[in-house]
């Protein structure tokens, strides 16, 4: 029985510091695109679960902190699928995502922080077929995207290869055969953390693949600064977009820096969850990254035609309001910061 534990606690370590060691590529990978910072926080949230299990199995922690942690897997996995596909989920959607998640962790509070002198009752056993619910949900959620992507490809504001969409399957299999293995744990009536053990098993797996083809992990972005230009669907939302964008662009809205989804909506006679819900359904982009993609293709080809006026003046006359906010902007579509970008274009002159 030593040597089985043993072994469990070669594999749990294995995995804790696998999951670390990913954690600080994806996190250089989430410089060039920010999907990669949510798998970053799922290989975290891996590695502290696998580090939780192992305290547990040496009888160092008496509690079950991570009991109900197996739903944060699907949720987090869906908003990556969804990240990758051009639909990341706005900070709103994400906290409505995870509220179900907390009030399963409040109901079952007692048992999380002492399991042994709980006596366990109904409320305990709902709430274990509300985790089965959560996570089922937002795996199915997840495949369904996947297959509305394959299906859709050219509705979306990411090309993806079809190495990428089986990497998502890949994601989506996952999850399931993570769950799979639950049945067996209480018929075989074992202590052994089976759905960790295998999901170890299943990371060395996809690390193995992405070490022998890296591209996996190279998600291309359309460019939407241009979207208006592309045929569009003719249907009702596609002749919507083409307003929307000609509007926008023809007049250079968005160097107002007062401009925002309401005035934006009534300068198109429009309401505004119809101008929302046509920018992120058909166009894949949120209103604000529209507009400040636009101000900051504005204030480059400033620079490069007028490379000696003040980068804060150029910023200000692209609808900026504040230094920081330009910055970060620019930063997060350039790659680059204001200043290294004029320098760029001063040498090249």
């Amino acid at each position: 029985m030593s040597e089985e534990v043993n072994v469990i606690t070669a594999i749990l370590l294995a995995g804790f510091a696998q999951s670390l060691v990913l954690s600080g590529f994806l996190y250089n990978k989430s410089k060039q695109l920010k999907q990669f910072k949510i798998l970053m926080l799922i290989h975290l949230v891996f590695a502290l679960d696998l580090f939780l299990v192992f305290a547990g199995q040496h009888n160092w922690l008496s509690s079950r902190l991570n009991a109900c942690w197996g739903a944060i897997y699907a949720i987090l996995f869906f908003v990556f699928i969804r990240s990758c596909i051009g639909l990341m989920p706005s900070k709103r959607e994400i906290m409505c995502y995870f509220a179900p998640w907390l009030a399963l962790n409040i109901s079952v509070i007692d048992f999380l922080y002492n399991p042994k002198s709980t006596v366990l009752s109904l409320r305990h056993e709902l709430s274990g077929y509300f985790l089965l619910v959560i996570y089922l949900y937002f795996t199915i959620w997840a495949c369904v995207t996947v297959r509305r992507y394959r299906k859709q490809q050219a509705r979306f504001s990411t090309t993806l290869s079809n190495e990428n969409i089986l990497l998502l399957w890949g994601i989506c299999a996952s999850l399931f055969l993570a769950i799979s293995v639950i049945p067996f744990q209480y018929m075989l009536q074992t202590s052994l953390p089976l759905p960790q053990l295998l999901m170890c098993c299943a990371m060395y797996a996809i690390t193995y693949v992405l070490l022998l083809k890296p591209q996996l992990l190279d998600f291309k972005a359309k460019q939407v600064a241009n979207t208006h230009k592309e045929k569009l669907y003719a249907s009702e939302d596609a002749l919507l977009a083409e307003h929307i964008l000609t509007s926008l662009d023809e007049q250079q809205l968005f160097t107002d820096p007062n401009l925002n989804l309401q005035t934006f909506a009534e300068h198109l006679a429009m309401k505004p969850y119809l101008l929302s819900q046509v920018l992120n359904h058909h166009l894949g982009i949120k209103f604000i990254d529209l507009i400040n993609q636009r101000r900051i293709e504005y204030v480059c080809n400033l620079i490069k035609n007028q490379p000696h006026m003040p980068i804060l003046t150029i910023a200000m006359q692209a609808g900026f309001n504040a230094k920081s906010t330009f910055n970060a902007a620019f930063k997060k579509y350039r790659n680059l910061t204001p200043s290294e970008y004029k320098s760029q274009v001063l040498s090249t002159g």
